[in-house]
């Protein structure tokens, strides 16, 4: 190791850890063939960079954005089968025969891209009515 390398650490921790696990990190070291201070380090750095404590970084963000993604996508999945089992339950009834749940879901998914842009308008005009300033 070059004398430049050692220069970046400049603080020094000391941890007392159990006999089990300073066999383990000889191990690993060995294998690694790296002191047992770098093994330590990296697994320092591991450690800290999975942590979510940090409120506000943006690794905290992300990953609690993408929980929440993650979240309404499933609730927009379930949400969407239980629309297409009653549609399905409907049909049936009111055509008193069987109907393909795949078709009915192909149908349903043909309708809305159809009708896409006529529901943006709608949410666009709705959203201007509601950010105008009142009449005075």
């Amino acid at each position: 190791m070059s004398d430049n390398s050692k220069s970046q650490y400049t603080n020094r921790l000391t941890v007392h850890i159990t006999g089990a696990m300073e066999n383990r990190l000889e191990q690993i070291a060995s294998q690694r063939d790296e002191p047992k201070a770098e093994v330590v380090r990296a697994a320092l750095r591991a450690y800290l960079d999975e942590q979510e404590d940090l409120i506000g970084s943006r690794k905290h963000f992300t990953k609690m954005f993408q929980r929440r993604v993650d979240y309404v996508e499933r609730l927009t999945v379930i949400s969407l089968w239980i629309n297409v089992q009653v549609m399905h339950m409907l049909y049936e009834r009111v055509k008193k025969e069987p109907y393909d749940l795949t078709e009915l879901l192909e149908d349903a998914i043909g309708a809305g891209i159809a009708t896409e842009s006529a529901i943006h308008r709608v949410v666009e005009r709705a959203l201007q009515q509601k950010t105008k300033p009142p009449a005075d």
